[in-house]
């Protein structure tokens, strides 16, 4: 049915769940699902042909989040009062929604986000809950992975290796400002641009969405335009 959608000429959106990081063939093993919550399983699943996906985006928050075990390079403690961690968990409301349990929390990875967009080849990207990061001092973008003094050029698949690597970090200025009612990229603090411009430039592959606040609507929508999709001769 979904193919004579399509050919109907109806639009389909397909919504994955979990992360590409909990894939059972490409994330963390053996700290995953039991499934592919990657783009892999739209084709699999539904059986359509590759050639019918047209945008692929991929959802991540403005910092780093993983419930349960599994490797975690940027995490940051969340239980010591006062700390970035206990920001970042408690303003981002990170407890998890089935069990309850507090989720790990910690900067932005990427290393790991460019792994999953090399799996699953994002033509854009919904960069959310960025209305977090409000208050603190400095927001730091977890940039590259070094292990035993080499960079390292892509996420490691040893676990061992995992535990071994440090975390480069850049370390940019944050903001006050109430960003919620922000509709427009220009409305956003300097700061807070100058930090969703890093991460853009830094994954290669244009943001289109931010998420500025806890209700629906609170979102910016930078347009067609910041979407490969629409623009495949572009690049970021």
């Amino acid at each position: 049915k979904t193919n004579d959608a399509y050919d109907s000429g109806k639009k389909i959106l397909i919504e994955g769940a979990n992360a590409t990081m909990l894939d059972i063939d490409f994330g963390t093993y053996p700290y995953v699902t039991s499934s592919n919550p990657s783009i892999g399983s739209v084709l699999t699943g539904l059986g359509v042909s590759p050639k019918k996906i047209h945008g692929i985006y991929g959802t991540t928050k403005s910092y780093c989040t993983r419930v349960g075990e599994g490797p975690f390079p940027t995490e940051l403690e969340r239980d010591e009062p006062g700390s970035i961690g206990e920001h970042l968990g408690v303003v981002g409301a990170e407890w998890g929604t089935t069990t309850g349990r507090a989720r790990r929390v910690g900067w932005l990875d990427i290393p790991q986000m460019k792994y999953s967009t090399l799996i699953n080849g994002f033509t854009a990207i919904n960069l959310t809950k960025l209305d977090v990061l409000t208050g603190l001092a400095e927001v730091k973008i977890g940039r590259a992975y070094k292990h035993k003094g080499k960079i390292l050029n892509t996420m490691p698949s040893c676990l061992k290796t995992m535990s071994e690597i440090e975390v480069i970090y850049e370390t940019l200025p944050g903001w006050t400002e109430d960003i919620s009612k922000a509709r427009n990229f220009e409305d956003l603090p300097v700061n807070a641009q100058r930090y969703v411009l890093r991460v853009q430039e830094l994954l290669g592959v244009p943001i289109r969405w931010i998420g500025c606040g806890a209700n629906r609507l609170d979102m910016i929508d930078r347009g067609e335009g910041w979407d490969l999709s629409s623009n495949p001769d572009e690049s970021i």
